[in-house]
């Protein structure tokens, strides 16, 4: 196999804290409150303070490299400053420079679930085409003091799920569910103008879509869950990766729009401006696969007028959301949270990504969360880890044998950080970060036994994937 990038990702509002030092801003997240009493995400890992300590642990990993995410309230605190934060740069310094110097290549995510609250408050997010303006200003400012330093960027993490949590992700209570599809609308827009603007200022960096690509499987031969399967992902999926890549809505897209009265309002030069796209490549995040049954099928199938009576979902994320909770594969295993174990489907994934747009793929997410504590030594026997990431780097290693073209490999997370909707409790890094859900203990850094296995891992470009650590 070619010789890969190897790494992990973390993002800003799972992994910083530091919330509200350094200039920094009141975001989305800092005013975000999960359910089930689940933790804040206002200290996270403590990486604000342990920046140097934890790049040292990349650096002993081996990885070549590594994906973040700048948080927008570091640089702009309220999203409007004429000038930004002088104080957020050189963090964001420190940790390129650093990364540079211990010969480990940057990635950045611009935009990961953590608006500026103000913007949320005053504009209703990117439902106010302003904010669009906004974004462009921050993210050319990242563009141009990092000129020549970040190599890879991703303007908006998991654009294609946004429609999923739009609070969550947004910030924004109440949108009706064409306000929702008319802030996806200029979110591409943002996305559009920001790989130009990269393109322009810094031509060197490579820019391109992000994906949490969702492979669904009918849960049988059937003809018509067959189809509902494939329509879909070409919804979920394949619309956001037609219009970020070959710059144009698809018809079977509008079509879905028009049929559930959400078409955005496209305002004069909007299809030009996206028909000028050109990404460098596609970065893609992969978990699971999804099922769909045939009862599932039978409510897609009234939408689109097969079956006389209406289902009560508005949008195929809502299904979505409810396979992922109900439905699971008898053929594999899962996770503690029910997630389906499935290295095969990442292999599905690249080959169907890559052969149909032809782009480098960027892996930047691939992971297992589980409940963790240290055990009695200071240790964490995480062999399930070491045996879902073996199995899930084998399947990669297959699709680039079939051609895929991969850049690099990057898993979630490094450390341990807070869960999306789950918090301290549910684990994912090669690092165990001490502190519980409610209790911040000493945040001591311990490296689990994966670590020691994917520093192996990186050392042989992926050739040597056997748990045999001596731990």
């Amino acid at each position: 196999m070619n010789k890969i990038l190897w790494g992990s990702s973390t993002n800003a509002q799972q992994f910083e804290g530091g919330w509200n030092e350094g200039g920094k801003g009141v975001s989305i997240s800092d005013s975000r409150v999960l359910a089930n009493g689940y933790s804040d995400f206002k200290i996270a890992s403590d990486h604000y303070h342990r920046m140097e300590e934890d790049l040292d642990l990349y650096q002993e990993m081996g990885f070549s490299i590594y994906r973040f995410s700048i948080a927008w309230t570091r640089i702009f605190p309220t999203g409007e400053e004429e000038m930004p934060n002088e104080e957020g740069l050189a963090f964001y310094d420190k940790m390129v420079d650093g990364l540079i110097k211990r010969g480990i290549t940057p990635v950045a995510t611009l935009y990961a679930y953590d608006l500026p609250q103000t913007l949320a408050d005053k504009y209703k997010g990117f439902l106010n085409r302003k904010v669009i303006d906004l974004y462009i200003k921050y993210a050319s400012t990242i563009f141009e003091h990092f000129k020549g330093r970040i190599k890879y960027y991703t303007p908006f993490n998991e654009p294609n799920l946004f429609h999923v949590d739009d609070e969550y992700i947004m910030g924004v209570k109440g949108l009706t569910d064409k306000e929702k599809w008319q802030a996806e609308h200029h979110i591409t827009l943002a996305y559009v103008r920001c790989v130009n603007a990269c393109h322009e200022i810094d031509p060197d960096a490579k820019i391109g879509p992000n994906s949490a690509t969702q492979i669904i499987y009918p849960d049988s031969c059937k003809p018509k869950t067959v189809r509902t399967a494939l329509y879909e992902m070409y919804l979920i999926d394949w619309a956001y990766l037609d219009i970020y890549v070959r710059g144009y809505y698809p018809k079977y897209f509008l079509n879905y729009l028009e049929r559930i009265d959400c078409m955005p309002v496209f305002e004069e030069g909007d299809l030009e401006l996206i028909a000028s796209v050109k990404p460098d490549l596609i970065s893609t995040t992969y978990y699971q696969t999804q099922v769909i049954k045939e009862e599932d099928a039978s409510f897609e199938l009234q939408k689109e007028g097969v079956l006389e009576e209406a289902p009560p979902e508005k949008t195929v994320q809502e299904a979505l959301v409810r396979y992922r909770a109900n439905n699971l594969n008898p053929y594999t295993s899962e996770t503690e949270w029910g997630w389906i174990i499935d290295p095969d489907g990442f292999y599905y994934q690249l080959m169907e990504m890559y052969h149909r747009y032809q782009l480098p793929i960027l892996i930047l997410e691939n992971g297992i969360g589980a409940t963790e504590e240290l055990d009695a030594d200071n240790k964490v026997y995480d062999d399930y880890r070491i045996d879902y990431l073996a199995k899930h780097i084998e399947a990669m290693k297959q699709a680039i044998n079939d051609g895929v073209e991969i850049v690099g490999y990057c898993t979630w997370s490094a450390h341990d950080l807070h869960s999306t909707r789950e918090g301290f409790v549910k684990r994912y890094g090669f690092i165990y970060v001490d502190r519980y859900e409610h209790t911040i203990k000493s945040m001591k850094r311990y490296k689990k036994k994966s670590f020691y296995w994917y520093k192996k891992v990186i050392e042989t470009n992926g050739e040597d994937l056997a748990n045999n650590i001596e731990y």
